[in-house]
């Protein structure tokens, strides 16, 4: 398990990598770790490696994560508002009961994930990739959604309340109680068989 003096010391040296200092810094490289109750906020973060890690009921506010190796990692009750996760790649991670909102995610991808009781509400996230994976208990109200795709995905109760779908691709996608009511979309937009007609 990474104490909470472990990830410091590594953040600082990460920090010190990015900045361009190489010789003194050393880039956040941690594979299957655990992270148990630490508050990582407001830190700089951008492309660590925590593959296969476990990150639990830590805080991760206004985090930037920009174009980072985050995959099969397992989140869960993390307070991830306002994280920055641009770029990064979540693919076979497992996303659960976490605060996301307002936080940006273009260009993640979340290709065979599981994501069960997050919310991403108000949050930016322009081609946003969760092709095959599992959504349930989902919040997207009033997301930037445009050109995200959700091809193959399953989704159960799912909210996209006002978020902007234009674009967006649901093909063969499968879905139960899925709320789309006020959503923008446009002829672009590929619905899941037979959903439209709720619209």
């Amino acid at each position: 398990m990474i104490t909470k003096k472990e990830i410091n010391q590594m953040i600082d040296k990460h920090e010190l990598w990015l900045s361009g200092e190489k010789t003194k810094g050393v880039q956040l490289y941690v594979e299957d770790g655990i992270f148990l109750e630490l508050n990582v906020a407001d830190r700089f973060l951008i492309d660590v490696m925590l593959a296969g890690s476990t990150i639990k009921k830590c805080t991760l506010a206004n985090t930037d994560f920009y174009y980072s190796n985050l995959a099969s990692v397992i989140f869960l009750e993390v307070r991830m508002s306002g994280v920055i996760l641009t770029k990064s790649n979540l693919d076979y991670s497992i996303v659960k009961n976490c605060d996301v909102t307002s936080s940006k995610l273009i260009r993640a991808t979340f290709c065979e994930a599981e994501v069960e009781g997050v919310d991403f509400s108000n949050s930016d996230m322009i081609k946003v990739c969760f092709t095959d994976a599992t959504l349930k208990n989902v919040k997207f109200i009033n997301c930037d959604l445009t050109w995200a795709s959700f091809r193959n995905a399953s989704l159960q109760n799912v909210d996209f309340t006002s978020a902007d779908l234009s674009n967006a691709d649901f093909t063969n996608a499968t879905i139960k109680n899925v709320d789309f009511t006020r959503v923008i979309y446009n002829d672009k937009t590929k619905w899941p068989e037979g959903s439209r007609r709720s619209i």
